[in-house]
C-alpha cells in the first residue's frame, strides 16, 4: 500500500520510534453525502449512524494501525455530544481496531472553527513530546494547509486519496 510505504520510509529516514497518525472521519472513512450539512447543523439523530463505511480506506487504515510504531487516532469534529456518541458507535461497528482512547472528537460552533480545533489537538500532542512528528489524513485541503502553516516540518499532511491504492 502506497501510504504505508511512504510512512515506513519516513520513520526509517528520521530514525523515530513512533508516529502519531490522525485521521478525519467524514469523507475519509465514512461517506460524506453532499447536502447533509443541514442535518449535522440541526443535530438530526441517526445522521452518523447511517453513514456508509468506505471499506477501501478503512482496510488500508487497519494495515497502517497494525504496524509497530504507528499510533492511529480518529480526529473528528462535531457540533453536539450526541454526534460524538454516534460517531463512536459507528467506529465500534466499522473500525473497532481504533482504540477508544485514540478517538478524539472536537466540539465546534461552526464548520470553519473545526480547522483550528483539529490543529490545536495535533499541536498539543506534539507538545507532549510523545511524538516528534504527526500525520493528518483529511479530505479538506484547508485543514491540511493550515497544519503546514502552523505546525511546520513536524506535520505531514495527506489527502484521503493517498489511502486508496
Amino acid at each position: 500500500m502506497y501510504l504505508l510505504e511512504v510512512l515506513k520510509e519516513f520513520v526509517k529516514h528520521k530514525k523515530i520510534d513512533s508516529l502519531a497518525i490522525f485521521v478525519d472521519m467524514d469523507g475519509v472513512i465514512a461517506d460524506y453525502r453532499f447536502g447533509e450539512g443541514e442535518n449535522i447543523k440541526n443535530n438530526v439523530q441517526g445522521t452518523y449512524l447511517k453513514k456508509r463505511p468506505i471499506y477501501t480506506t478503512i482496510n488500508n487504515l487497519k494495515k497502517i494501525n497494525d504496524e509497530e510504531g504507528f499510533d492511529v487516532y480518529i480526529l473528528s469534529s462535531c457540533f453536539f455530544k450526541e454526534q460524538a456518541d454516534e460517531k463512536d458507535e459507528w467506529l465500534d461497528k466499522y473500525a473497532d481496531f481504533i482504540k477508544k482512547e485514540n478517538r478524539i472528537f472536537t466540539y465546534n460552533a461552526n464548520f470553519e472553527s473545526r480547522k483550528d480545533a483539529k490543529i490545536q489537538v495535533i499541536k498539543k500532542k506534539l507538545e507532549s513530546k510523545k511524538y516528534e512528528y504527526a500525520v493528518l489524513i483529511d479530505d479538506t485541503h484547508d485543514i491540511l494547509f493550515k497544519g503546514i502553516k502552523e505546525l511546520g516540518n513536524k506535520f505531514l499532511p495527506f489527502h484521503v486519496s493517498t489511502l486508496i491504492d
